[in-house]
């Protein structure tokens, strides 16, 4: 069973290699890096991290969204009373989809002006939930 397992690990870690490749050879993505704001995304042994700077924001400002193989980044300034004409502030969102399910497995976020660190832990169940608490 145990080769089964690494096996099918090893399936996913190569089609997550090849997806990150892809991922940011994409013209879209760089644009979007540069109009919205910038992501990373990397693995370690036990995680894939995505981290997002943003720049001028605060954790109010940012809600992480989940659904089945995609992880959506929002980030939403029209609460913020400063902000003279509401209706020009339309909510800046990067969506990030994964080439496999990630929606039953661990995942946390923390934000420490100005980078969000989204960890979703490769070995770890969690309950599926549609939004992510950012501590």
């Amino acid at each position: 069973m145990q080769d089964y397992q690494h096996g099918s690990q090893m399936n996913e870690v190569e089609k997550f290699d090849e997806w990150v490749k892809k991922f940011f050879l994409d013209p879209e993505t760089c644009a979007l890096d540069h109009q919205l704001f910038s992501i990373d995304i990397y693995e370690n042994d036990d995680e894939y991290m995505v981290e997002a700077v943003l720049e001028n924001h605060d954790v109010e400002d940012i809600k992480v969204c989940l659904s089945d193989n995609e992880l959506s980044i929002i980030v939403d300034e029209a609460h913020k009373p400063f902000i003279d004409n509401k209706a020009d502030t339309t909510p800046s969102q990067r969506n990030i989809p994964f080439p496999f399910s990630i929606c039953t497995r661990r995942i946390t976020a923390e934000f420490s002006n100005p980078i969000l660190v989204i960890r979703i832990h490769k070995f770890s169940p969690g309950k599926k939930a549609e939004d992510i608490n950012i501590e």
